[in-house]
């Protein structure tokens, strides 16, 4: 009975540090000063996982030398390991990198002039006709630079100079957060109405991989299906995809290099 209080102290002192070892960590997550909803927070060491709310808030358990992965289908996986002077924070505060996606090349000819001669078509002495020899009123006028170009989207003009302004302003980042916020929205109903035992159990996706593969699913218009409510076909396409996506974590960096 002599060794009574020291096996309650040690007792104490186990469950002391393994109190100590796995902490509750509050962050929150944003781009560019905006927060970001909808970001998977696994811990790696322990498969736990949670997800950041309308505020880029977040809580997740997890213990000195545990690594973090942030993922989104729209931002740049991010991963950190845990210190002490991260359990210290009361908020632990990350800023999110957007991805960027390298189109290709595509030349846009500019549109030819009305007094434009092909000479091909015509040969042999012609007189030149344009504004000064037509003595038309605007004829010393300078033409206006054509900084026009195609949208590949719509198909619609877009001067490149509103562009430019669009891309360096803050306009650009509010509407690059709301169509990121807009499409992420759905991507994550897709993943709550199917439940990750469709995705682990039915397509063998791993459920770190379950936000890669439904980037990788992205092309295939499974937005456009769901918002129009045909599951069919978007479960067809979901079970197609699963069967070429890569599970390697090595293919899948390339895919989100790409």
């Amino acid at each position: 009975m002599r060794n009574q209080p020291l096996l309650y102290l040690l007792f104490f002192c186990a469950f002391t540090y393994g109190q100590k070892k796995n902490q509750l960590i509050t962050g929150q997550l944003f781009f560019d000063k905006e927060p970001v909803s909808d970001v998977h927070i696994v811990n790696k060491n322990t498969n736990n996982g949670t997800i950041s709310n309308d505020y880029g808030l977040y809580e997740i358990y997890a213990s000195i030398g545990d690594v973090l992965e942030f993922s989104h289908l729209n931002f740049m996986t991010e991963e950190i390991i845990v210190t002490e002077e991260i359990l210290a924070q009361a908020i632990y505060k990350i800023t999110l990198k957007l991805k960027t996606y390298e189109l290709e090349e595509i030349i846009i000819e500019k549109q030819k002039g009305i007094f434009y001669v092909d000479p091909e078509i015509m040969t042999g002495p012609f007189v030149n006709v344009n504004a000064k020899t037509l003595n038309l009123p605007y004829a010393n006028s300078k033409k206006k630079k054509d900084d026009g170009i195609v949208k590949l989207s719509s198909g619609a003009v877009v001067s490149l100079d509103n562009l430019i302004g669009a891309l360096n302003g803050d306009n650009r980042r509010k509407k690059i957060l709301k169509k990121i916020s807009t499409e992420d929205s759905v991507l994550s109903k897709i993943r709550k109405y199917y439940t990750d035992d469709f995705f682990i159990t039915d397509l063998n996706i791993k459920p770190e991989n379950i936000n890669p593969f439904l980037n990788y699913c992205f092309k295939k218009n499974i937005i456009t299906h769901y918002n129009e409510k045909d599951l069919l076909k978007l479960t067809s396409i979901l079970m197609t995809e699963s069967k070429s996506f890569p599970q390697d974590k090595t293919e899948i960096a390339l895919i989100k290099k790409n």
